[in-house]
């Protein structure tokens, strides 16, 4: 299971709600394409087979939002259509990079593509285009030559015209939960960003509302809220004990040999730091976690939710993930039939390939049936009788 959160930060523009409405893509190298799809404002689940595109899916909108707001995003050959809603005004960005041009006197590895087109148009008007050297800004009678190596969004940051835009994309900050699970921070790292969290506290003469820490590692925000935010800590910690009844404790504690804190548990009276919790339980720890300290209206991109986890916990982390954070944006893949039942039908976009055409339908248009209870087996049936499952 991969766990992308993409969430909060805090720029000058306030902004309250971010969501990704669409996504179109396709690979100018292996000529993979995914035709436009749609994302609920809640949950997408994306259904298909092995091998569909599903997980390019997910790939796709987290390269692009991170392509937006980050310069050392390496350039790859991908022609792209996103949506980003940013409160009331929905942003529709269009970019393609391909290969650098042959007369240019310096090609390696590190910028044989550049930007070739790329176009960004708020709420039907267009905001900038530029077709190779040709560049227009509105508000601009005059435009420098662009760096080619970046999007003009990133070039731009510091416009008021697109300060909204921004801090909207930057809103949705990337966590991988894999690395994070056996990593931990080494001891420096932890030291210095828990004397930020000591000096954020303590600097304001009101309660600092949690989510200003929510883009911090797992470790560190598991430090704050059982230090300083109890009721949030009680609220993961009956979620863990509702699974592992054996857990008495849930913290952070030094690795002094590895110069590492690491997520602790204490069973039985015994503490057990991270590298001896079975990996399962970790993931299920970093994930409610996660869940609860999450800012609002985040974007999480899960790849293959069940994987790694027990059948106890995939009710309950879905229990969660539906009910409890109904402010979310979840796009998620899933072969779990629990997983996949769980979720309404009207949700899924079931995702299908013709060569190297990713398309998706809705249930309504798949032909599955009005029943939640047999949509699911529906769907098995129908891809049994066109021959893609034995």
């Amino acid at each position: 299971m991969n766990i992308h959160i993409m969430e909060g930060c805090c720029m000058n523009e306030r902004v309250k709600n971010v969501k990704i409405q669409w996504l179109e893509f396709e690979n100018l190298k292996t000529q993979l394409k995914i035709e436009r799809i749609y994302f609920n404002n809640d949950v997408t689940l994306l259904v298909g087979l092995s091998g569909v595109g599903k997980t390019q899916i997910l790939n796709a909108v987290e390269y692009s939002l991170n392509l937006a707001v980050d310069k050392d995003e390496p350039l790859r050959p991908y022609k792209v259509g996103i949506s980003v809603l940013v409160d009331d005004e929905e942003y529709e960005w269009f970019y393609e990079i391909n290969k650098v041009n042959e007369n240019e006197l310096i090609i390696n590895e590190d910028n044989k593509y550049e930007f070739v087109y790329e176009k960004l148009v708020k709420n039907n008007e267009i905001v900038f285009e530029r077709k190779n050297l040709e560049v227009e800004v509105v508000g601009y009678d005059k435009v420098p030559q662009p760096k080619k190596s970046e999007s003009l969004i990133l070039q731009y940051s510091d416009d008021k015209n697109f300060e909204k835009l921004i801090s909207g994309i930057r809103k949705l900050y990337p966590v991988e939960i894999e690395l994070a699970v056996r990593g931990g921070i080494r001891s420096e790292s932890f030291s210095r960003l828990k004397s930020k969290v000591i000096d954020t506290l303590n600097v304001s003469e009101e309660k600092v509302e949690f989510k200003v820490f929510s883009h911090l590692p797992v470790a560190v925000k598991l430090y704050i809220v059982k230090n300083y935010y109890p009721d949030i800590y009680v609220k993961i910690f009956d979620a863990v004990k509702e699974l592992f009844m054996e857990i008495e404790d849930i913290d952070v504690e030094e690795d002094a040999v590895r110069e590492m804190y690491l997520v602790s548990i204490e069973v039985y009276g015994k503490k057990l730091l991270q590298q001896d919790i079975s990996n399962g339980m970790l993931k299920t720890i970093y994930y409610i976690v996660e869940l609860f300290t999450m800012s609002e209206d985040s974007l999480v991109l899960i790849d293959e939710f069940e994987n790694g986890l027990g059948v106890n916990c995939i009710d309950v982390l879905s229990e969660l993930m539906l009910s409890e954070r109904d402010d979310l944006q979840f796009i998620i893949t899933s072969h779990h039939p629990k997983i996949i039942n769980a979720i309404d039908k009207n949700k899924w976009k079931i995702i299908d390939r013709e060569g190297s055409i990713v398309k998706n339908s809705s249930s309504l248009s798949y032909g599955i049936g009005n029943s939640q209870h047999d949509a699911y087996f529906n769907l098995l049936n129908r891809w049994e009788f066109e021959g893609k499952i034995q």
